[in-house]
């Protein structure tokens, strides 16, 4: 751990700020699941196709891009768990603001697709790893980032079946109302007391140590300026690698947040079997992250990314199988053990890369590639339904563009422990 950290009482703060972290990553995916659950009630709801509608999803997509910069920004300088704070009022008054005026389409747009997307960048994988990479020493971040973010995991496995039973029993109004206000109160008053205590401790300091930049500005007597993230990152090519993988990462989540419920509908797919198939998906999703944070530490972090991409592409293409296990059992298992191990692998690339001056900007850009693939994902997979009358373009498109993260990976990207470095001065500061 960090030096802030090395006491029992610390230890202690640590542990639960990570089981914080966990709950609310848990908790933040159901921002995206009761969209998902209800995307065809709501489309018809509000007397749209779904490619009309889809574009509800699609500037979610967008906006959870363009924001996750500033969301980075403000957790180098706010601290992680304020941001949090933050997103999780955005959120909940996002939710709880279109199921009050559920009669306007721009409103449920302006709040569902700009509010509750700033919400959800601000509660999760941006604040997260920087949380992470403030508690935890380099060798070990990415198994506690996997230990944090695996709080979508388990919501796969409780929350996606327990949203699949309420449907037919509740409105959207009513489940989008009941999240709401549990993100606004209870998260994030929790937030807020844990924001308080690591503040307390020191643990969630803005700059816990100075970085080379900084020191030499205050032997000088002058603030040195914060460095221009984009200027660094634009000269880097192990940049640009991450980014092209993780839009096709961006890409296959952003069919299962929107498409996969539909296009099984579409299927006749019994909803038990749907359910089960999400709940494996879930529980797959929570061993692959814990393995890859192990794995990660021992195997070259190249080669992993790449298998777990290829690995993906060949996921999605079990959706054109003529079986209806292929098609939902097949793809979860697939698809599950590959999940959370691209979002790991690419946050470690990036704690390995770039130090604390600019490491939560960086993993923001890489979430805007992430989110410009889920934005370009949700409207051409609805586009595809609405033309042909099924996904199968869009699937085989999906599939190409996920391989090719895959093959950008092993062709560009180079172990972190041997990547030259793109700036002296922002390179992770040592652990005691």
């Amino acid at each position: 751990m960090k030096p802030a950290a090395s006491s029992p009482s610390s230890r202690h703060l640590v542990y639960g700020l990570v089981a914080v972290g966990f709950l609310v990553m848990f908790v933040s995916t159901s921002v995206k699941s009761v969209y998902q659950v209800y995307f065809a009630d709501l489309a018809t709801h509000f007397g749209r196709g779904r490619s009309d509608f889809a574009w509800s999803g699609s500037v979610f997509m967008l906006v959870t891009g363009l924001v996750s910069p500033l969301v980075g920004s403000l957790s180098d300088r706010l601290g992680p768990l304020r941001t949090v704070v933050i997103g999780c009022l955005a959120a909940g008054a996002a939710l709880a603001g279109t199921s009050l005026f559920d009669g306007s389409l721009p409103v449920f747009v302006l709040g569902y697709g700009l509010l509750a997307a700033f919400g959800l960048a601000a509660m999760t994988y941006v604040p997260m790893g920087v949380l992470v990479d403030r508690l935890f020493e380099q060798k070990k971040s990415g198994l506690a980032f996997a230990v944090v973010t695996n709080g979508t995991s388990i919501s796969f496995i409780v929350l996606s079946p327990f949203w699949l039973w309420l449907a037919p029993k509740a409105s959207w109004e009513t489940t989008f109302l009941m999240v709401g206000v549990f993100l606004a109160l209870p998260l994030a008053g929790l937030a807020w007391f844990a924001a308080a205590k690591s503040k307390a401790a020191g643990l969630d300091a803005a700059s816990a140590a100075p970085d080379a930049e900084t020191a030499t500005g205050t032997a000088t007597g002058t603030k040195a300026a914060p460095p221009r993230a984009w200027s660094v990152l634009r000269r880097d090519s192990g940049f640009y690698a991450l980014a092209i993988g993780f839009m096709g990462c961006g890409a296959s989540m952003a069919f299962i947040d929107v498409h996969l419920v539909a296009f099984w509908q579409d299927h006749s797919t019994p909803r038990g079997l749907m359910g089960v198939s999400l709940s494996l998906l879930g529980v797959l999703e929570l061993i692959s992250g814990l393995l890859t944070g192990w794995l990660a530490i021992r195997l070259p972090k190249r080669a992993l990314l790449g298998v777990f991409y290829l690995l993906r592409s060949c996921a999605v293409l079990l959706l054109l199988g003529a079986s209806e296990d292929l098609r939902t059992l097949g793809f979860a298992v697939v698809f599950g053990a590959t999940y959370l191990g691209t979002v790991v692998l690419t946050s470690m690339f990036c704690m390995a890369r770039y130090g604390a001056a600019i490491k939560g900007r960086a993993f923001g850009y890489l979430f805007l590639a992430h989110q410009l693939g889920a934005f370009a994902s949700v409207q051409l997979g609805a586009l595809s339904h609405d033309l042909w009358g099924s996904y199968q373009p869009y699937i085989v498109g999906l599939a190409t563009l996920t391989a090719l993260g895959g093959l950008t990976s092993w062709l560009f990207l180079r172990d972190p422990r041997i990547e030259p470095e793109p700036h002296p001065g922002l390179q992770p500061r040592p652990s005691a």
